[in-house]
């Protein structure tokens, strides 16, 4: 049985921020969907029932997050959705004046030839009306959300070559996070089939040129168990995993001191093996490595995390490390990871 589940990828996750940690954005009210509103009613209906009709139907994959907002189009909380009963019952329990939201537009060609276009919540409820049971549903599995590993990203077409080199993190959660030029930016990254065709619908926030350049529903042209080419219809990419023993990523999750408290404690030292194979530096021995909560700081060395327990104040956040020469104390390098909340 297929369900047709609307989450958010206005995700204004993460008001990852960028290395000023600049303000997280408000929602648009125009993009969301309000509890209790008719697209919102029916999308909870979607989740626990059957369709049946006729017209194409969409069907997203577990695990991922969603983002909730609040009276005032703020960020209110996240929630991990893992099977189609757990968001059933997850949207009966949201308060009124909350939201959730996704990217648009959402776009495909069906078997027949015509192309499949939604553009907004009204063309979105207009789908699911019609929505029909399918019979491929796939989870985000080992190709797609392999948390060890790291896609890193080669320019094919379009204008935004700048990325190259650069790469996405993906957890199993459908939590993501990218790299680009020292700075970390987050977001939710949830596949989904439109008929017979895969989608990567990418949300990411902290950055307006970041948002512009990667928030698409993209369409994946084709993946195999080593790589993917995604496409917008502007630019194109190949992203390229690339793993690494014990692991090499750089965000990490780990669950809530309290049920929706948006705070958790992160063992920094205990992330070292994971995110070092990033700094390209090749002997860990040779450098002094310290935590910083600002880019700011970090550079100037001013300021250092003392207590390595550490605990978030903002969800998700950015923590800067700052690698110096054992020996002579000089700068080396630096990198950004990504502490991330979560709902256990």
């Amino acid at each position: 049985m297929k369900n047709l589940w609307l989450l958010p990828l206005l995700f204004l996750f993460a008001f990852f921020n960028s290395c000023e940690n600049e303000p997280i954005s408000k929602a648009d009210p125009s993009k969301v969907i309000q509890v209790n509103s008719e697209l919102y009613n029916l999308i909870e209906r979607a989740a626990g029932k059957d369709f049946e009709n006729e017209i194409t139907c969409i069907d997203f994959n577990y695990a991922f997050t969603l983002v909730i907002y609040n009276e005032n189009m703020d960020i209110f909380g996240y929630q991990v959705i893992q099977s189609d009963i757990q968001f059933s019952e997850f949207l009966g329990t949201l308060e009124e004046g909350k939201s959730i939201s996704l990217s648009y537009p959402i776009t495909s060609i069906l078997d027949n030839g015509q192309p499949y276009v939604i553009n907004n919540n009204e063309e979105l409820k207009e789908a699911i009306d019609k929505c029909m049971d399918a019979d491929t549903v796939i989870t985000c599995n080992n190709i797609l959300c392999q948390p060890t590993c790291i896609w890193k990203i080669t320019h094919i077409d379009g204008p935004n070559t700048e990325y190259e080199g650069s790469y996405f993190v993906v957890s199993f959660l459908g939590n993501v996070g990218l790299y680009f030029q020292e700075n970390a930016f987050g977001g939710t990254w949830i596949t989904y089939f439109i008929e017979d065709e895969l989608h990567l619908n990418i949300f990411l926030t902290g950055d307006e040129n970041i948002i512009e350049d990667w928030n698409f529903d993209w369409k994946v042209v084709s993946f195999d168990e080593a790589q993917m080419e995604i496409t917008n219809g502007t630019d194109t990419f190949r992203l390229i995993k690339d793993c690494y023993e014990p692991c090499r990523k750089f965000l990490f999750e780990e669950c809530e001191t309290e049920p929706g408290s948006q705070r958790a404690i992160f063992d920094l030292e205990s992330y070292f093996d994971c995110f070092f194979p990033l700094t390209e530096i090749p002997d860990p021995a040779t450098v002094e490595v310290s935590y910083f909560e600002t880019y700011e700081d970090m550079i100037a060395g001013t300021n250092p995390i003392l207590n390595l327990q550490y605990e978030n104040s903002i969800n998700p956040q950015v923590i800067y490390i700052r690698f110096d020469d054992v020996n002579t104390g000089e700068f080396v390098s630096t990198l950004p990871i990504i502490l991330k909340a979560i709902n256990c």
